[in-house]
C-alpha cells in the first residue's frame, strides 16, 4: 500500500500540516523482505549475546602500542615485499598514546579512534559518519551553484534549470508564513481530483478517461507498468497487475495501520471541504471494494499488487517471471472496460503481448469492475488518491528541519530551494552531477570501477564454481553495464508542465511528479537501455548496483574525498571507493542478485551442484555474524547476510584489483576502509522509546553496525593479518581455516 511505504516516520507532520488530530504512531511498512532474508531477532534474544570483539586490552597496556604497532610495521615488510612498510609517522602511530586499542585488537577504533572521541553526536541528535558528512558537503556545493543563479552571480542555459528557476521564483511570489499555507494549495488540487473523480457516471465513462486519470496520478483498479521484456531483454513489454486493499490488509481485516490511512485519508478530506457525512461514505464504499478485492484474489496476488503500488523505482518489482498472455485475448477478457482503447492512449500502438503479474484479478475482472460496485470503485480510487496527496505532502517536509527564530523571509528562502530540488531532483542529478564531476576524476574512478570487475572476473574464475555455471557468472561480469557519475538521458517530462506566474504551486509540483510517473509510457517503443538512472540519483553519497538491469551506479555524490581523491594514492582510493564498488558489484552475487541473469531477468543459471556449495557457503557467512552484540542489540546473521557477503566479497576484489595496479601500500589501503566506514550513532539515552525505536532499528537494518562491518570483514582477510603481524592471542585474529573466502576453493 503507498500510503504504508512512504509515510513512514512522517505522520506527525501530516497531522500538523492537516491541521487534523492524527496520531503520532508510525505507519506499519509493508513487509517486502526476501523469503530467505527474515528478521529473527525475537528468537536471538532468548540466546546469550557474544561480545563484539575479544581483543579489548587495559589502559595498563596503552603505552606499549607505539612499540607494538612498530614491531608488526617491521614484520610486515620482511613478509611483503611488494608493500610499503606501516609509516612512522603516520596519524594513528602519533597519536597512540590516546588509543588504548592495538590494530591488531581493534583495528576500526585503532584508525577511527579519535574522531569517535571528539564527535558529539548528542549535541546534534543525529548520527555522524563519512557519508552523512560527504553528503552535507555535495548538498552545500549544489546549493551554493543554484543559488548564484538565483541572485544573477552567474547564468546558465539549461532550459531545465532555467525551469527549475521559475519554479523557485513561483514559491517566493506566494509569500507563504508557514507550510499551513502551503497546504492550502494541496487541498484546492487535491479537491478539485476527487470532483473529477466522482462526476464520473459508470464503467463506461470510466474507460473513456482512464488514461486521462492516470495523468493525474490517480491510482486505478488496473495497473500498469513499462519493463524489460522477459522474452527479449533488450526491448520493454507492459506488465498489468490488479488493485490491493487501502484500507484493509489481503486478509479482510483491519489492523493498526490500515486504522491510521484511513485517519490521515479522513484528515485531508475534510481539510479540502468535504463534508464529514460525504467523508463516512467514502470510507464505507472504499472498505467494500477493498473486501471485493480481497474476495475475488489470491493473497499473493494482492501481496503482488501492494508490491507494485508501492515501487517507487522504474519498472516493476520483479519478484518472479511473469504469465506472457496473447494481447488480444487479454483486451477482451474485461467485458465493461475498453482495454484496447485505453493501452493505445497509453503507448500509441497495440502491443502483441503483454505480461499478467496477478491472474486472480484479470480472471475475476468482471466480478470485481461491474456498475453493480461502481460507487465502490470510485471511492476506493479517492481515498488511494488523498492517501497518495498525503503522503506527497509529508514527504515535502519530511527531511526540512524547523529553525527556532527563522523570520517568514528565511523561512521561504530555504523552503523554496528545498521544495525545487526535491520537484527537480532528476535535473539536478544530471546537471550538478557533471558540473560537479571533473573529467579527469571520472575517467579514474572508470579505469578503477573496470580493474574491479577484472579482478572479479579473476576470482570466479578461479572459484569453485563448475564449467557452466563458472561461464554465466563471467558473462554477467561481462554484461554488466557501468554507470560512473551522472545520468545523461534527457528528462522531457519536464517540458509538459509549464509555470506561469499566477500557476498554483503545489498543482505544479504535482504535475511534475505526476508527469514524471507518467513518462514510462513513452519509452514503450525505445530499446532497453541500461544507462539510464531512473530514480536514482547521482547526488547521493551512494553507489548501488540494480540487479533487474544488471547494471552498477556510482555517483557524483561519492566521487569525493575521503571515498575518493584524485590526489590519492591508488591504495587509499582502492580502500576506499573501491571496496564500495567491489561491494556494490558483489550484490549480483548475494542470495537475492544470484537469482537474475545476464540481462536482468530470473534465470536458474546455477548447477544443482554450485547451488548446493553456494548455500553452504552462505551460511558460513550466517553463522559469523549471527549473535554478535552491539549495543544491546544482537545481531541477525540471517538477517545481515547478503551485506555481510558484499563486504568481506567486496574487500577482497578491492584488494586483488590494487595489486593490478603494481603500487601496493596496505596499510594505508587498510586504513582508508576504516576511515571511510567510520560511523558514530546517535541513541538518545534519556528518552527511553527513542532509544528502544533505535535498537529497533540496528535489529532490523540488513546491513550490520559499521564497528562490525570493519573489524568482522578484515578478521577475514588473509592481507590484513600479514600485514599486522595478528596473533592468535590478538582481537583481530580469526583462525585461517576459519576465514571467510567465499569464492576460494578449500
Amino acid at each position: 500500500m503507498k500510503i504504508q511505504n512512504q509515510l513512514l516516520k512522517a505522520t506527525m507532520f501530516t497531522a500538523v500540516l492537516l491541521g487534523a488530530s492524527i496520531t503520532s504512531q508510525t505507519v506499519k511498512a509493508d513487509e517486502t523482505n526476501d523469503a530467505n532474508t527474515t528478521n529473527d531477532s525475537a528468537a536471538k534474544s532468548e540466546k546469550q549475546a557474544v561480545p563484539l570483539y575479544n581483543g579489548f586490552k587495559s589502559t595498563d597496556e596503552v603505552n606499549d602500542n607505539v612499540a607494538t604497532t612498530q614491531s608488526a610495521a617491521s614484520q610486515t615488510s620482511a613478509r611483503e615485499t611488494t608493500a610499503t612498510n606501516v609509516s612512522s609517522n603516520d596519524e594513528n602511530i602519533a597519536q597512540s598514546g590516546t588509543n588504548q586499542f592495538k590494530p591488531q585488537n581493534d583495528y576500526y577504533d585503532y584508525v577511527n579512534h579519535k574522531w569517535l572521541q571528539s564527535t558529539d553526536v548528542d549535541s546534534t541528535k543525529a548520527d555522524a559518519g563519512s557519508i552523512p558528512t560527504a553528503q552535507a558537503q555535495i548538498d552545500q556545493q549544489v546549493q551554493d551553484k543554484f543559488e548564484s543563479y538565483v541572485d544573477g552571480t552567474i547564468g546558465t542555459k539549461d532550459k531545465t534549470m532555467q525551469k527549475a528557476l521559475d519554479f523557485y521564483n513561483l514559491y517566493l511570489s506566494k509569500n507563504y508564513s508557514n507550510m499551513t499555507d502551503v497546504s492550502k494549495d494541496a487541498f484546492s488540487g487535491l479537491r478539485k481530483v476527487i470532483d473529477q473523480i466522482d462526476s464520473l457516471q459508470d464503467l463506461s465513462d470510466f474507460s473513456k478517461h482512464m488514461d486521462e486519470l492516470m495523468q493525474e496520478g490517480v491510482t486505478l483498479p488496473i495497473g500498469v507498468k513499462v519493463d524489460i521484456d522477459q522474452r527479449n531483454p533488450e526491448l520493454r513489454a507492459l506488465y498489468f497487475y490488479g488493485a490491493s486493499p487501502i484500507l484493509l490488509d489481503e486478509e479482510g481485516q483491519t489492523s493498526n495501520g490500515h486504522s491510521q490511512t484511513q485517519d490521515i485519508i479522513g484528515s485531508a478530506l475534510n481539510n479540502a471541504g468535504v463534508p464529514w457525512s460525504t467523508i463516512q461514505g467514502i470510507m464505507i464504499n472504499a472498505s467494500k471494494f477493498d473486501e471485493i478485492l480481497v474476495k475475488n484474489q489470491s493473497a499473493a496476488d494482492i501481496k503482488t499488487d501492494g508490491y507494485q503500488n508501492g515501487y517507487q523505482d522504474v519498472g516493476i518489482h520483479r519478484q518472479t517471471n511473469y504469465l506472457p498472455v496473447n494481447y488480444v485475448n487479454f483486451s477482451n477478457m474485461p467485458v465493461f472496460i475498453d482495454m484496447d482503447h485505453f493501452v493505445n492512449q497509453l503507448v500509441g500502438m497495440t502491443p502483441g503481448y503483454v505480461y499478467e503479474m496477478t491472474p486472480s484479478f484479470y480472471n475475476n475482472i468482471n466480478e470485481i469492475m461491474i456498475d453493480e460496485n461502481f460507487a465502490e470503485m470510485k471511492a476506493w480510487m479517492i481515498a488511494n488518491y488523498v492517501a497518495d496527496t498525503s503522503n506527497y505532502i509529508a514527504k515535502l517536509q519530511n527531511n526540512f528541519p524547523t529553525i527556532e527564530g527563522e523570520t517568514k523571509a528565511q523561512f521561504n528562502k530555504r523552503m523554496a530551494y528545498y521544495l525545487t530540488k526535491d520537484a527537480f531532483s532528476d535535473a539536478f542529478s544530471k546537471y550538478f552531477g557533471d558540473v560537479l564531476l571533473p573529467t579527469e576524476t571520472k575517467n579514474a574512478v572508470t579505469n578503477m570501477a573496470e580493474n574491479i570487475r577484472s579482478a572479479y572476473k579473476e576470482e570466479i574464475s578461479n572459484s569453485w564454481l563448475d564449467g557452466a555455471t563458472k561461464k554465466a557468472a563471467l558473462e554477467k561480469l561481462d554484461d554488466m553495464t557501468m554507470n560512473i557519475g551522472y545520468p545523461t538521458q534527457s528528462y522531457s517530462y519536464y517540458n509538459q508542465v509549464d509555470i506561469n506566474d499566477d500557476s498554483d504551486f503545489y498543482q505544479i509540483y504535482r504535475n511534475i511528479v505526476d508527469a514524471k510517473n507518467y513518462a514510462q509510457f513513452s519509452n514503450y517503443q525505445k530499446p532497453v537501455d541500461r544507462t539510464e538512472w531512473g530514480v536514482l540519483n547521482s547526488l547521493n553519497t551512494n553507489a548501488q548496483y540494480v540487479r533487474s538491469r544488471n547494471a552498477m551506479y556510482i555517483g557524483t555524490g561519492i566521487i569525493q574525498a575521503p571515498f575518493f581523491d584524485i590526489n590519492a594514492t591508488d591504495s587509499q582510493n582502492y580502500g576506499g571507493l573501491g571496496t564500495i564498488i567491489g561491494h556494490e558489484l558483489s550484490h549480483a552475487f548475494d542470495s537475492t542478485g544470484s537469482l537474475f541473469d545476464k540481462d536482468g531477468l530470473f534465470n536458474n543459471w546455477w548447477s544443482a551442484a554450485d547451488k548446493e556449495q553456494y548455500d553452504a557457503k552462505y551460511q558460513q557467512i550466517v553463522k559469523a555474524y549471527d549473535n554478535i552484540d552491539f549495543h544491546n542489540v544482537s545481531i541477525s546473521g540471517q538477517l545481515t547476510a547478503d551485506e555481510n557477503l558484499a563486504d568481506n566479497a567486496g574487500l577482497d576484489v578491492a584488494e586483488k584489483a590494487l595489486k593490478l595496479t603494481n603500487t601496493t601500500n596496505w596499510d594505508q589501503f587498510f586504513k582508508s576502509y576504516a576511515k571511510v566506514n567510520h560511523y558514530k550513532y546517535y541513541f538518545a539515552k534519556d528518552d527511553a522509546q527513542a532509544l528502544l525505536d533505535r535498537e529497533m532499528a540496528l535489529a532490523t537494518d540488513p546491513h550490520s553496525p559499521f564497528p562490525v562491518r570493519v573489524d568482522v570483514s578484515l578478521q577475514n582477510n588473509d592481507q590484513f593479518a600479514k600485514t599486522y603481524g595478528v596473533k592468535p592471542s590478538d582481537g583481530m585474529w580469526i583462525d585461517p581455516d576459519q576465514r571467510i573466502d567465499f569464492w576460494a576453493k578449500e
